[in-house]
């Protein structure tokens, strides 16, 4: 689950690169507004389902038990 985190913070990242590119080159902007909004929404999804990944993890691992 992890590895999916953070392919969807990659693409995320990807995205908003390809519309600041694309911004530059084009004139018209909705084009660049919409990768930039798509890219910083699966930013965010991947970057929650990282913490919620490691925050069950966390709670999963028992600590160990004192001699």
């Amino acid at each position: 689950m992890m590895i999916v985190a953070k392919g969807l913070e990659a693409l995320g990242i990807a995205c908003v690169m390809i519309g600041l590119v694309q911004g530059i080159q084009s004139e018209s902007m909705w084009m660049e507004l919409y990768l930039s909004i798509i890219g910083i929404v699966l930013f965010l999804i991947g970057w929650g389902t990282e913490k919620w990944v490691a925050r069950r993890n966390r709670a999963t691992d028992k600590p160990a038990a004192p001699h």
